[in-house]
């Protein structure tokens, strides 16, 4: 039996001030996403608190983002999936985003779905499937080709985009996968040594996000850590993906970034690699980091266009 790896106070502290900085980037975004709001009220309309499914009695919800600019022809959509470790956040917190996806042609749907502990996974990725039909079903009515359905992911809803991506939901006969997926900090393989001893080992003052997400610890149930784990079920039909990760990032090392894109490279599947060397868990204080890391999220909404 192989030992895991310890958690140490430096590797608590250093965790600890990233997931802290992810938070304060969160904030941020949306305060200057509001602002830029009031300053083109009109370019963009927002349809909040939009019901897209029931799961057990729990309501889903989601906020669309509509452009006004008339079109000859439907528009692309993005499903826009918010980060928080599967345990916290909500679409609000990627409301940035949607508003400036629309700003870029895009119908963007910001989702809301379950969370651990309450619900643990498949829940969350049953949720982003279930808007996924959602907006297929309903493609006429906001304007939508349903065979141009993306998503995009930061941390936690990257992992579930890389799901979208990869996997289809067949009891049901509208499809829930995904045409293109931008995956940001996102981790794929659960399975990792450090992730492994982190739902082992308890960190102090913060709650054990994997565990609760999964339900158990990888020797008590593997197979539910492989398959919540993208990185198992790539397959050469798999939807494009562009990856973007920080080199420095000890929430999501880049080891799954990497490993992810070489195994999508040998199974012939098309995978983008971003790596911004030196980036955390999130946005920077750095001009030059940040200037890559717009540059990454320039190209990834060509990306999603298909440019």
């Amino acid at each position: 039996m192989t030992t895991q790896p310890s958690i140490t106070l430096k590797d608590w502290a250093q965790v600890c001030w990233q997931a802290l900085m992810a938070d304060l980037w969160v904030f941020i975004l949306n305060w200057l996403g509001r602002k830029a709001r009031k300053k083109a009220p009109h370019a963009v309309t927002v349809h909040e608190n939009l019901v897209y499914g029931d799961a057990g009695g729990q309501t889903l919800l989601l906020d669309l983002f509509v452009p006004r600019s008339r079109v000859e022809s439907p528009r692309s959509a993005v499903v826009v999936l918010h980060g928080g470790a599967w345990c916290l956040g909500s679409k609000r917190d990627v409301a940035w985003l949607g508003h400036l996806l629309a700003r870029w042609g895009f119908v963007a749907a910001c989702v809301g779905y379950r969370l651990a502990p309450q619900f643990r996974y498949p829940a969350a990725l049953h949720d982003c499937q279930t808007a996924v039909r959602w907006l297929r079903a309903n493609a006429e009515r906001w304007g939508i080709r349903p065979d141009a359905i993306t998503a995009i992911g930061i941390s936690a809803g990257g992992h579930l985009a890389l799901h979208l991506g990869l996997r289809d939901d067949e009891r049901f006969e509208v499809s829930s996968r995904v045409s293109r997926v931008v995956a940001i900090f996102a981790p794929t393989d659960l399975t990792a040594p450090y992730y492994v001893a982190a739902a082992e080992n308890d960190m102090p003052l913060m709650p054990n996000f994997l565990r609760d997400f999964l339900g158990a610890t990888y020797s008590e149930a593997p197979e539910v850590w492989r398959d919540a784990s993208p990185l198992f079920h790539v397959h050469p039909d798999a939807a494009p993906c562009f990856l973007i990760q920080g080199t420095r990032d000890r929430l999501v090392p880049p080891d799954q970034a990497v490993r992810f894109a070489e195994a999508v490279r040998q199974v012939g599947a098309k995978v983008t690699l971003a790596l911004i060397d030196g980036l955390g868990h999130g946005y920077s204080f750095r001009p030059a980091l940040m200037r890559q890391l717009h540059d990454a999220f320039y190209a990834a909404f060509q990306f999603l266009k298909g440019e």
